[in-house]
Parts: C-alpha cells; sequence; structure tokens
C-alpha cells in the first residue's frame, strides 16, 4: 500500500513550489500516487482533495490532518483524467482513457453503478450539475454526454464538436453547459433541452478548459495557444485582452470569482485577477511538471498535482492580500484623484497641534507629504504616519492626551473636520473609551473617508470586541495608500496586532515574521510600528510572546 507524506516543504526544496520573486508561499505537499497527477479536486467541505492519476487510481487526502483518507479507488483500467465531486460531498466521478465514466460513493469507495459506457474514445472531461442530478462528461470522439446522475441513464448526446472536447462545466445557475474543444471552439449549450445557444471561435489552438463566472454571465477559457480569454456567455463578445503565459493544461476559479489559477507547460501555477486580466503576485514554479490546479471553496488555497505523483497544497492567502493592496480593489487610484488637496484650515490646525504640544525639534510632516514619501526614518513613529503629532507619546502621557482630546474638541466644534474626529477616535480609544472613539470614527467616515478614519474605526472595532469588522475597516483603509509601501506594511501589522489580541497568536506571529524576513527596505519602520503598538497598548499586546514580536524585531535591523 502507497505510504502518503505530508511535509512542510521549504520554498527551494526539490518538487515544491517557489515563488521567482517575492514572498516563498507556505507550501505542502503529498505523493498520494505513484505516477503523475492528471486531476485534483477540492470537496466544498474544503479540508479534503481527491487526486486522480496515470496509476489508473483515484486518492482523497486530507489536507488538514496531513494523511491519506480515501482510496485508492481502483475500477479504471486506464489513465483516469479527470474527476468531479458532487456538490453534497457524498459522490465523485471520474472519466478516463478506457473510455467509460465511474460513479463512485466517497463513504464506501465503491462504484454505484456499473462503468458508464457510451463513448468511443477517451473521456476527457466530467462535471456534475449544481443540483448534482445530472453529469455531462467529454471525450475525444468528439461528443458531450448529458448523463442522470441518480440512475446512469444517458439523457442526451450533443454531437456538434468537430474535434475532441477537453471541458466540460455547468453554469452556476445551471441553466447552461459549456464545452471546450480541440476544434478551437467553445459551445453553449441549453442544459435542459440541449440546444445549441451559442459557438463561439475561441482560440487558434485546443481548448483545454472552460470555467464560469460564479454570475454565470461569463465564461473564461484557456488554450493550447497560450492564452486565457474572457467571454461574454450571452453574445460570445471576448471581453477585455487576454491571460498570456505559457501553453495552460488547467484552469480554475475561485468561488467569488475575483481571480483564476493557471497550470502552465513551462511547470508554472499562475493568479490572474478576473477584473484586470493581469498577473497576481509573481510566480509560483514547480520542479516537476504540473497539469492541474484547484482552488479551495474560500479561495486561500491552491492545490495542484505534478508528474512525480505528489500533491501540493499552497496558501495564497497573502499573496491576495498583497495584491488587493497593491492594486486598490476599492478603485483607489479614482478616489485619491477626487480627493481634495490639504486645506488651509487643516494645515493651520495641525500647526495649532505642534505648538500646542511644544514640538521644539524638526517639525513633523504633513499628511499629504508622508503620503507621497518613499520611505519613514525610524524616529518617525505610527502618529507620523497618522498625522497626530510626534510629541503626543513623550512626557506626560496622560496630560497630553487629555490636552489633545480637549483641542480637538474644540476644533471639531469650530468645524466640523474628519481629521479631527478621526485624532480623537485614536485619542479616545488609548482611554479605552471604545464606544466614544468608534462614534468618532463613523463620524470621520461620514464626512470623508480617510486612512485615519478607516484605522482609528478598526481600532475602535477591535476594542469592542469586533474582529472581523475591524479587519474589514482596515481592509478599506488600503484604498488610501497611495502606492506608498509603508502604508500597506503598517495596515498589515496594524492587523497582526489585532489578530494577536484576539488570541489568534499563530496567524498573528505568522504575518508579522513574514514580513521582517522579507522586508527589503533598509531603515527598521515594522520595528517601529510593533514597538508604538506595545507603547500605546492598543490591543494589549503585551502578553508572554511579547518576546517572540521584539526577536522578529530585531531581524529587521539586519
Amino acid at each position: 500500500m502507497l505510504l502518503g507524506v505530508l511535509q512542510e516543504a521549504h520554498p527551494t526544496a526539490s518538487g515544491s513550489p517557489r515563488m521567482m520573486q517575492g514572498r516563498p508561499a507556505p507550501t505542502q505537499m503529498m505523493r498520494s500516487h505513484t505516477d503523475s497527477l492528471l486531476a485534483v479536486s477540492f470537496f466544498k467541505d474544503g479540508r479534503r482533495v481527491v487526486s486522480a492519476s496515470h496509476d489508473k487510481t483515484l486518492r482523497i487526502c486530507d489536507m488538514q490532518r496531513r494523511s491519506l483518507v480515501g482510496g485508492p479507488f481502483e475500477g479504471h483500467k486506464d489513465y483516469v483524467r479527470s474527476i468531479a465531486v458532487s456538490p453534497d460531498d457524498r459522490r465523485i466521478a471520474s472519466s478516463g482513457d478506457d473510455k467509460v465514466v465511474i460513479i463512485w460513493d466517497v463513504e464506501s469507495e465503491r462504484m454505484i453503478f456499473d462503468p458508464l459506457e457510451k463513448h468511443t474514445g477517451w473521456v476527457l472531461s466530467v462535471c456534475f450539475s449544481p443540483d448534482g442530478k445530472r453529469l455531462a462528461s467529454g471525450s475525444h470522439d468528439k461528443t458531450v454526454v448529458i448523463w442522470d446522475a441518480e440512475t446512469g441513464g444517458v439523457l442526451a448526446t450533443l454531437d456538434r464538436h468537430n474535434n475532441s472536447v477537453w471541458s466540460v462545466a455547468f453554469s452556476p445557475d445551471g441553466l447552461k453547459l459549456a464545452s471546450g474543444s480541440a476544434d478551437h471552439s467553445i459551445r453553449i449549450w441549453r442544459s435542459d433541452n440541449a440546444e445549441l445557444l451559442l459557438e463561439i471561435d475561441a482560440h487558434q489552438h485546443w481548448v483545454r478548459s472552460v470555467v464560469w463566472s460564479p454570475d454565470s454571465h461569463q465564461l473564461v477559457s484557456a488554450s493550447f495557444d497560450k492564452t486565457v480569454k474572457f467571454w461574454s456567455s450571452d453574445t460570445g463578445a471576448q471581453i477585455g485582452q487576454p491571460c498570456t503565459s505559457d501553453t495552460y493544461h488547467s484552469l480554475a476559479i475561485s468561488s467569488n470569482g475575483s481571480f483564476i489559477a493557471t497550470a502552465s507547460d513551462d511547470s508554472t501555477l499562475r493568479l490572474w485577477c478576473t477584473k484586470t486580466h493581469k498577473l497576481m503576485g509573481q510566480v509560483l514554479e514547480h520542479a516537476a511538471l504540473v497539469r492541474c490546479v484547484a482552488i479551495s471553496p474560500n479561495g486561500e488555497l491552491l492545490v495542484s498535482g505534478d508528474g512525480e505523483g505528489k500533491v501540493l497544497l499552497c496558501s495564497i492567502k497573502n499573496i491576495l492580500e498583497q495584491h488587493n493592496a497593491e492594486e486598490g480593489i476599492l478603485e483607489d487610484e479614482e478616489a485619491q484623484q477626487r480627493r481634495p488637496p490639504f486645506s488651509e484650515t487643516q494645515l493651520r490646525s495641525y500647526e495649532n497641534n505642534e505648538k500646542f504640544l511644544g514640538n521644539h525639534g524638526s517639525p513633523s510632516k504633513y499628511p499629504s507629504e508622508i503620503d507621497e514619501a518613499s520611505g519613514i526614518d525610524d524616529e518617525h513613529s505610527l502618529f507620523d504616519i497618522l498625522t497626530i503629532p510626534a510629541t503626543l507619546h513623550n512626557g506626560s502621557i496622560i496630560d497630553i492626551l487629555h490636552a489633545a482630546e480637549e483641542l480637538l474638541t474644540q476644533e471639531i466644534d469650530a468645524d466640523d473636520d474628519y481629521e479631527s474626529y478621526a485624532n480623537r477616535s485614536v485619542v479616545r480609544a488609548r482611554h479605552a473609551e471604545w464606544e466614544n472613539a468608534l462614534q468618532d470614527a463613523t463620524k470621520s467616515i461620514a464626512i470623508q473617508p480617510s486612512l485615519l478614519g478607516y484605522i482609528s474605526k478598526g481600532i475602535a472595532l477591535c476594542g469592542n470586541g469586533q474582529l472581523w469588522d475591524a479587519m474589514e475597516a482596515f481592509d478599506l483603509a488600503f484604498i488610501f495608500y497611495n502606492h506608498n509601501p509603508i502604508i500597506v506594511d503598517l495596515l498589515l501589522l496594524i492587523k497582526a496586532v489585532s489578530l494577536f489580541n484576539a488570541s489568534r497568536h499563530n496567524e498573528a506571529m505568522r504575518r508579522v515574521q513574514d514580513l521582517a524576513t522579507t522586508y527589503q527596505r533598509p531603515h527598521r519602520f515594522p520595528c517601529s510600528v510593533i514597538n508604538v503598538g506595545l507603547m500605546f497598548n492598543l490591543t494589549n499586546f503585551l502578553t508572554l510572546k511579547t518576546s517572540s514580536v521584539v526577536s522578529t524585531c530585531a531581524a529587521c535591523d539586519d
């Protein structure tokens, strides 16, 4: 019996994927087969993965338990090329070069029916309908067959393609079926009566894979012509520019439709944004040929199968977060262009703050200057970013905070300024007046959304115990990062501190350590941010793991 060993893989370990540039993706690998993998699929529980192989079997891996938990499913007489998991996770459909389709019961690991025979050539693709009652298969014999998944009977045979059918996919609403073929076309059919609705002359080479957007309005296709293209499923019109790389073997789309993953002939995996059709993050490079890829239901994991019989699991959460920050998921560039310049009233208010608080050293930067800065020196603290004068954390903290709150209240009474509300929210958070802090932050955002407004709201929500609402507020703050990588790192660190305070210590420490390890700029800004977080105790960061945080900060000095 094949013994699978799941292990943590180093970025440069043989067989494990590595980032060609940027941060390494946390990776696990498991040898689940004795020959090349041709297909992988997640169960809806997001924990188990089923794989199919040249070795004629299927196997199920529990990635959480790090073990093989199902199989080998034995019944095929030749290569197994395609698999699909039913919507209720109770059945698996498989097909292969033995020209049959098999439907398996997951629990008993037995065939529900005898192998389904209708095709006269290799069966290259299978998929369940969204309700699990029908099954479609595409074959080298140029046909698509729709099966009754509950009885095994043939419901329809679609024979309008002129070459092998490499991919079939039901639309999420269950109304249509798409097929991609070696005749370079995509065909869209009504799923209830097999009527041909649309024929798209899609590519200049074989259409290897097709997937639907979650709203059923778009199709995405991958081809051996080295392009991925996006199509309107209503008109057949191409949408935007294609994604271009090497010959594509496999394509998957996230459950929310925000990105796709591709596996290419050059032994790489790539993530692409479905909105911009641009590459997300850097390329994941494998040591062995990769022919299949799938995305977990929550969109945070990528599973792939290689030519050595291994299933590889990558966490892509960091890649997605970094992409969202850099690209601005809410049209941040357009929002920045609409923002008014820093007003004379705000500048005068800031100068009054500086004078009141006795800043006799070098003047702190104005917020507009900070937005444009390419880097921040060690002596500039968190409050430089948040437009609160640096001297606020010197001397008698309590007295200064009370004085600052009084001054900010006077400014609010004189002029309903969004920055004054946000600043007062942070001051009140320091006093643990969480409800008042949240009210001020909400008021600030209502007047004008801003970086400080959303940060202050996130801090207040953390104080109220609303962690995930706070995470959403911090994510919205990314809109205003203005292409400043320092702001991005600041927000990622604030999120890490918040997670730590919510007892999600491992996740928080991992984020901080990843950022410290891969930090490329010469100064110690991450250390400064963490130290200020400790000093102000915004999230009660002083716990048993404080020493680990300090050690992480020390790594930034190197």
